[in-house]
């Protein structure tokens, strides 16, 4: 469930950030550490360090391109552009659904 924020910003559920959060972090060891990449490669088939590599730039730029829009959409709706920014850069499309979702302001 969607919480409020002084801010105007509604946080996703907490299962979204661990979810996607989580598979960053988990992603960005993989693509960073090789020690940790052939710990896992062992147990597990896992493509190869570039691959995961270009993923997690992917990831980045998917996330910083969402972040933007969604500054944009919540200036648009008279909310808080840098708190949205900041909340979608970090978990991503559940934070831009939330945005669709809290609409304009009353008051």
């Amino acid at each position: 469930m969607a919480r409020a924020q002084r801010s105007g910003v509604v946080r996703p559920s907490l299962f979204w950030f661990l979810l996607l959060d989580g598979g960053i972090v988990a992603l960005t060891k993989l693509a960073v550490s090789k020690s940790a990449y052939d710990k896992v490669d062992d147990m597990v088939a896992l493509p190869p360090r570039e691959t995961l590599q270009a993923m997690l730039i992917g990831t980045a730029v998917i996330h910083a391109t969402e972040a933007v829009v969604a500054g944009r959409m919540a200036r648009r709706r008279g909310l808080s552009p840098r708190g949205w920014r900041l909340q979608t850069l970090v978990v991503g499309f559940p934070s831009l659904r939330s945005l669709r979702r809290a609409g304009r302001p009353t008051g």
